[in-house]
């Protein structure tokens, strides 16, 4: 479990944590980022799950996410369909 500072909101130290552990090689690209896995781990609310994600993929390009199958870590494949 994580120790919540109170000048920084949720999210953005849930966002830092993942950043982290992306950048030192813990968390591997095609990774998946489970919105539920994080609300258990950081006991945290599933909007507070999806800010995080959204700001990492969104600020950072560090995810991308798939419609109806998640979030994975970066970098985004190529798309071999045509």
């Amino acid at each position: 479990m994580i120790e919540w500072r109170e000048d920084v909101p949720r999210w953005r130290q849930v966002a830092n944590v993942i950043r982290r552990r992306i950048e030192s090689g813990e968390y591997r690209p095609g990774r998946l980022l489970s919105e539920n896995a994080l609300m258990q781990e950081f006991g945290i609310a599933r909007n507070t799950a999806r800010k995080s994600i959204a700001w990492l993929r969104e600020e950072k390009r560090l995810i991308y996410t798939r419609p109806n199958l998640g979030s994975f870590v970066g970098p985004e494949p190529e798309d071999d369909e045509e």
